[in-house]
């Protein structure tokens, strides 16, 4: 990478440095403040601290919209989580039965999951951010008249990806996978790279023949947050599976990398693999050079300092919306006589 471009991230800490080895740079990140920089303000520094009943009631606010969680997100957690589950239950399992036990297992995981989100709607309360709290009820988005409605719709949903899973051979490919050669899903982890600290999200992959081969889940049934993931067709959609592949760089030098993405779609599985490349550390630095400077805006940073989008669309499908409204925006927009998008 360029001398220059280590000098431009350095020379983003001029008025109130982030002490050294503080920034982490996320796919996530990136994505959210490339969206909306006041989102990316109130997930990341607004909700510090959020946790605490003393906190402020701004940053407990946010604390709480931090963690509310749309449904298909919940769905590609829960996917994620019981899958990689099930891979352990089978390990000891062999031949024929191992197909149908890691279905079954898979199946069972989940339910196990939908039975805890019925427990934390229960009572309904969603105002704890310790408990499953879907962004749609919160909201109330109107795409689903209750919450008992809402978790018939996840269990049809996965009823259904269960059918198109077995009919694209998922089950049988990972089946057939050498039980040694797992690498289950640990908490996230950070790697160096780009002269900064990487977080990376949670992956199930297997290492076998000089191959890293990962599997991918998402479900797109009610568009999420813009925030979270790029559409197909963007430029950077592949960025978190280019972020694998900088770490796979590390951990295993010359290894080819292969991801199997599994979209669910209400029109049916799209099911392709790709081959990414390690994402560039020039593309790193001048992205979290752009972060940086605005963490360190002088006098401090508040939410003042971002203006709200003008994006009805993009802003009613944000989870920060409720917040957005409540707290100040900048003076030229205060005393814009247009308005925003917001109160438009």
């Amino acid at each position: 990478m360029p001398d220059f471009l280590r000098w431009l991230l350095n020379a983003a800490k001029p008025e109130k440095a982030l002490p050294p080895g503080e920034f982490i740079w996320s796919p996530a990140k990136h994505f959210l403040f490339r969206k909306c920089p006041r989102a990316w303000f109130f997930r990341h520094y607004q909700a510090q601290g959020g946790w605490n009943d003393l906190s402020a009631d701004p940053a407990m606010h946010a604390y709480l919209l931090k963690y509310l969680i749309p449904v298909d997100s919940w769905m590609a957690r829960t996917a994620g989580d019981a899958l990689s589950g099930a891979l352990l239950d089978i390990m000891q399992v062999y031949g024929e039965e191992r197909i149908p036990s890691l279905m079954k297992t898979f199946k069972i995981r989940v339910t196990s999951h939908l039975m805890q989100a019925e427990n934390d709607l229960a009572d309904r309360n969603l105002t704890d951010p310790k408990r499953t709290v879907f962004l749609e009820l919160y909201y109330d988005t109107g795409e689903f008249k209750s919450a008992s409605a809402l978790l018939s719709e996840i269990r049809n949903r996965f009823q259904n990806f269960f059918n198109a899973c077995e009919a694209s051979g998922l089950p049988q490919e990972l089946a057939s996978t050498d039980a040694l050669s797992w690498r289950l899903p640990p908490e996230y982890r950070t790697f160096p790279y780009a002269g900064m600290q990487i977080a990376l999200r949670p992956w199930f992959y297997a290492v076998e023949r000089r191959t890293v081969k990962a599997w991918f889940f998402r479900f797109a049934f009610s568009g999420g947050e813009p925030e979270n993931y790029p559409v197909e067709g963007d430029e950077e959609h592949a960025l978190p599976e280019q972020v694998f592949a900088a770490w796979c760089s590390r951990k295993y030098p010359d290894f080819e990398v292969r991801v199997r993405k599994i979209i669910f779609t209400p029109d049916g599985l799209l099911d392709r693999t790709e081959i990414p490349a390690p994402v560039s550390e020039d593309f790193v630095v001048r992205s979290a050079y752009e972060m940086i400077q605005a963490a360190n805006y002088p006098g401090g940073l508040k939410a003042d300092c971002f203006p709200r989008l003008k994006d009805p669309e993009g802003c009613s499908r944000c989870r920060f919306r409720e917040l957005c409204l409540r707290m100040p925006v900048p003076p030229e927009q205060e005393n814009d006589p247009k308005g925003d998008a917001q109160n438009a």
